[in-house]
């Protein structure tokens, strides 16, 4: 039976994932309808992990960047990153990140973090590739950073966005994109609905960020490509329009940005 979605995770982390065989799980994914994925590095070590997941696996891609926890790091892994781009982008790699601010957790200094994501934009620009940012608490640093510094032509997505009406406005006026988690299915995310309601679907992304954020009513228990329609099925609710087409416009909205082309049958 062909699935009723068809729809492009574009933030997981599938080299995490570690509660069932990875076959099982996208083979679970591909019943749902999901039939691309990005899965995103967050260190050094993710860089390889990654790479070998997407290059193993039909329409499935990967990125290379430091989350800003690691940020701390970026002396013992600069060199290494860079490396990689130097004879130009390696295939299935389809952009930067996750990049960004944490001020929440502040697991790495506030001002590494922000050299950091400058150094990072600037392999950005120099590959030509989008940037996938990851931002707690720090709006206003990441916004004039961005504003500032430059991102590359093929801009960037704010992935899993938390923030209200007015950041997403701020973001929609940088040119960035805005992902959507399984967060909008939870029942103390109203403001985030509201913020959902104002982006325009034609600038709306859909992703799992598994094996964190499990939707509704899967909450605590890990998350997988495969429970994505929960999340487009509420996002479909707040924008009052038909999941499936909803599904198939933030669909071809990653085919965008990842600049990807496919078909939209299983593989």
């Amino acid at each position: 039976m062909e699935a009723p979605y068809t729809l492009f995770d574009t933030h997981s982390h599938l080299a995490m994932l570690d509660h069932d065989p990875l076959a099982q799980i996208l083979n679970r994914a591909r019943t749902a309808g999901v039939r691309a994925m990005v899965t995103v590095s967050t260190d050094e070590p993710s860089w390889e992990s990654n790479r070998n997941v997407a290059m193993e696996t039909p329409n499935v891609y990967y990125t290379v960047g430091l989350h800003p926890h690691d940020a701390i790091r970026w002396p013992e892994c600069a060199a290494n990153m860079m490396s990689i781009f130097r004879d130009g982008v390696p295939e299935k790699c389809v952009a930067i990140g996750e990049l960004g601010l944490d001020y929440h957790y502040d697991l790495s200094p506030r001002d590494v973090q922000r050299d950091v994501l400058e150094s990072q934009l600037v392999i950005a620009r120099k590959a030509q590739l989008p940037i996938v940012i990851h931002c707690r608490d720090a709006y206003v640093d990441l916004y004039e950073t961005l504003q500032t510094r430059g991102m590359s032509l093929r801009g960037g997505i704010m992935h899993c966005f938390t923030g209200n009406k007015a950041q997403a406005k701020e973001a929609l006026d940088l040119g960035l994109w805005i992902s959507f988690s399984g967060i909008v299915t939870f029942k103390n995310a109203e403001e985030l609905r509201e913020a959902a309601a104002y982006v325009p679907l034609d600038r709306m992304l859909v992703e799992t960020d598994c094996p964190f954020l499990a939707p509704i009513p899967f909450r605590g228990k890990p998350n997988e490509p495969g429970l994505l329609p929960f999340t487009v099925r509420k996002l479909a609710e707040v924008k009052k329009v038909a999941p499936e087409a909803l599904a198939q416009a933030t669909f071809d909205n990653a085919c965008d940005v990842f600049q990807v082309s496919m078909g939209v049958t299983p593989t």
